[in-house]
């Protein structure tokens, strides 16, 4: 049987804040899920529990939870069957930090609730940080968040806490892969409970470069290890180049073989600074590509994503899925998981009367018209119509077809609680459930947090995000069909200077559209962008270039940030 991928589980991150410490005599207060899949969050569920017992003063010091916000709280019955619609996806995996305390404290739950316990893997997220972090880092969901750069919102809370942990399992997962080349979910569970071992790099090699060492830049780039040859033998990325390089050369850090043969053949290095995190790693993809590095393990670090593509090398469009966009064609997405794109080309078909089947209209053979025609859900080009304006009709269904992905969220989702509604009017409630969660899914897809989606060679916004280092400051991201093109630093009260101005004008507003490449390169681009940005942009504001009628409107808004809090728009 073939090995589930890392990606293809869905982590269940749960966390719960209890009244104390003993599951048995202990209840829980409030409780948080987390879905995490194929790298992105496609879910939430957090909710107060009435306890029935008297929360302990140092408690709601610490939680802000008192006896009176739980006193109307759901009962612990009336949240079960939500959080067993979390566990009981394909594939689950209960995912917590300490692990242990909330699986025992929900397994208890569902004990007095005659309710059977849960069977399923348990991933222990400080188990893993133990075992691929250096031995100095404290591994704390606090202290882990700010190694990892996130922010957590309502810390203490259930559902800040969850959040927080499911981001540090993002950034886990990739070192598991890139450091111990751990690919499938049985490799990451083998890997939690495998006895620590750490590897010394020798003196001399660490007296030997600690000029360079000294001399890093606490700033995001990209560094490279050279053998005796001169030949890049690794290429990394790193939030601080001074404390991730620094790290290869410290007692307690090298936790795997693979790093210790690396460091054994290290004879030299150099490194670029970016700027910017995501900078980093756009550089860091390129220059694997181009040097094939012997110590590089890409394995399934970069995730597939596909697309809903409207074909333009035929007569008569088509629509479909795929995950190849080297094709000519006109690409939206990339979405969440295929189940999504799917569903988007399903909701497609039911209300446009355009090609559903596969045969290869040449214009001079003429076909029956198959019961699509029949049912008025497509124009049946097949029957080789010779009017006048049926190419004009054709077209104009394409036409609609676009401005439905423009701006599909509203229409989807109407499509979806349609379904909802008729799977639980027959009580198919589990039906009913995968509805909601894909609509849930829909809604998390990359730059899609409006009612906005747009073709590739359209997606453009600015990104606003709280300076990595220093609150004082913020980055600026543009990105114009996708592509990250400028980035600028400035003070949260400056004022927009004007080289930002007429590079924002000249971005979007110059008349000119820039031609998008269909290669992989691009579209290796497009998923790191994405990665990160489903990892960053909640602490930030998206500014949806297309939503505004000038640079006047974009500029104001952009103003506004200077004094109000970073949040998503």
């Amino acid at each position: 049987m073939e090995e589930l991928s890392i990606w293809d589980a869905n982590f269940i991150v749960i966390d719960v804040e209890t009244t104390g410490n003993n599951p048995r005599d202990n209840r829980i207060m409030d409780i948080a899920a987390v879905n995490v899949n194929n790298g992105h969050i496609v879910g939430e569920f957090s909710s107060l529990i009435n306890p029935h017992q008297f929360i302990p003063y140092f408690i709601t010091q610490m939680t802000g939870i008192t006896n009176e916000a739980v006193f109307y709280a759901p009962e612990p019955f009336a949240i079960a069957p939500k959080l067993l619609s979390f566990f009981g996806k394909p594939n689950s995996v209960f995912v917590a930090h300490n692990a242990n305390f909330d699986f025992s404290f929900v397994n208890e739950t569902f004990k007095r609730l005659k309710l059977p316990p849960l069977e399923i893997p348990v991933l222990d997220t400080l188990k893993l940080a133990k075992r691929l972090l250096a031995d100095a880092q404290k591994k704390s969901v606090g202290n882990l968040a700010h190694y990892f750069g996130i922010r957590i919102r309502n810390r203490h809370t259930a559902l800040g806490d969850a959040k927080a942990t499911a981001k540090i399992l993002l950034h886990l997962l990739d070192i598991a892969i890139e450091e111990h080349e751990i690919t499938s979910l049985d490799e990451l569970l083998a890997f939690q409970n495998k006895k620590l071992s750490y590897f010394v790099p020798q003196k001399s090699m660490v007296d030997e470069f600690q000029d360079k060492l000294n001399s890093l830049p606490d700033a995001p780039g990209v560094y490279y290890f050279l053998d005796k040859k001169g030949k890049i033998i690794y290429v990394g990325k790193a939030r601080s180049l001074k404390s991730r390089v620094s790290s290869y050369f410290q007692p307690g850090n090298i936790t795997s073989y693979k790093l210790k043969e690396l460091t054994k053949n290290i004879a030299d290095m150099k490194w670029q600074e970016t700027y910017n995190e995501l900078s980093a790693l756009l550089l860091e993809a390129k220059e694997i590509k181009k040097y094939e590095p012997k110590f590089n393990f890409v394995g399934l670090r970069l995730r597939s994503f596909p697309f809903v593509r409207i074909t333009t090398n035929e007569i008569f469009p088509k629509v479909e899925v795929t995950f190849n966009t080297e094709q000519e064609g006109e690409y939206y997405g990339p979405f969440l998981n295929k189940q999504v794109a799917i569903l988007v080309k399903e909701v497609i078909e039911k209300n446009f009367k355009v090609v559903k089947c596969d045969k290869d209209f040449k214009g001079t053979t003429e076909y029956e018209p198959c019961i699509y025609h029949q049912m008025g859900k497509c124009l049946a080009p097949c029957a080789y119509r010779q009017e006048n304006d049926f190419a004009d009709k054709y077209n104009q269904e394409i036409s609609n077809i676009r401005s439905f992905l423009s701006g599909f969220a509203r229409g989807l989702q109407e499509e979806l609680k349609k379904k909802m509604e008729e799977y639980s009017q027959s009580l198919e409630f589990e039906k009913a459930n995968e509805i909601k969660q894909a609509l849930i899914s829909v809604e998390k897809v990359f730059n899609n947090s409006e009612e906005y989606f747009n073709s590739l060679n359209r997606q453009n916004f600015i990104l606003v995000l709280p300076h990595q280092f220093d609150d004082m400051f913020y980055d600026i991201y543009l990105f114009k069909n996708n592509k990250l093109i400028y980035h600028k630093t400035l003070g949260r009260k400056a004022i927009l200077n004007i080289d930002l101005i007429d590079r924002i004008a000249n971005t979007y507003f110059n008349g000119f559209a820039m031609k998008m490449e269909n290669n992989l390169e691009f579209i290796e681009e497009i998923k790191i962008t994405n990665s990160w940005l489903a990892k960053n942009k909640e602490s930030g504001t998206i500014i949806y270039i297309d939503n505004y009628p000038n640079l006047d409107k974009v500029i104001e808004q952009l103003s506004t940030l200077n004094v109000q809090p970073i949040e998503i728009l």
